[in-house]
This record gives C-alpha cells, sequence and structure tokens, in this order.
C-alpha cells in the first residue's frame, strides 16, 4: 500500500509521489498574516494609548494590503493540489 499518489512525468510516465505532509504554502501564511495584523494594532492601540478605532482601522490598511498583494501582486499562476 502506497502513501503517495501517481503523477505523470514529462516523458508521459506514471511515478509515485510522495506525500507532501505539513508543506506551509504562501496562502497560509497570508491567511495567518489577516488577523494578526488586528491583533499587532490592538495590542498598540493598548500600549501607546491610541485610540481603538484608529489602531483597528491601522490594521484593517494592513490586512487589505496583505490581501491585495496575495489576489493581485503575486497571483496563484498554478493549481494548489
Amino acid at each position: 500500500m502506497s502513501t503517495g499518489r501517481q503523477t505523470r512525468g514529462p516523458d508521459g510516465q506514471y511515478r509515485n509521489q510522495r506525500a507532501r505532509r505539513w508543506q506551509v504554502s504562501r496562502y497560509d501564511i497570508v491567511l495567518a498574516l489577516i488577523p494578526m495584523a488586528f491583533l499587532l494594532t490592538a495590542v498598540a492601540s493598548g500600549l501607546f494609548g491610541v485610540a481603538l478605532p484608529t489602531a483597528l482601522a491601522g490594521g484593517s490598511v494592513l490586512g487589505v494590503a496583505v490581501l491585495a498583494d496575495a489576489l493581485f501582486l503575486n497571483p496563484p499562476t498554478e493549481r494548489l493540489k
């Protein structure tokens, strides 16, 4: 019993490919950075005395910047499996 899957190589022959476990992709990092931006600005609000709505507005700008980078500046070019 194999733990991998079969893929077709450039020469057309099928090969067993090992299953990749716990591989972090760029988009996993993007999904982690969006809430981290809000958390960071909320903590900064408490430390520096900035009003919470102002800090959360800054966090939303950071989150939109990360999202824009992932969707428009470096879009996915290949299919993730």
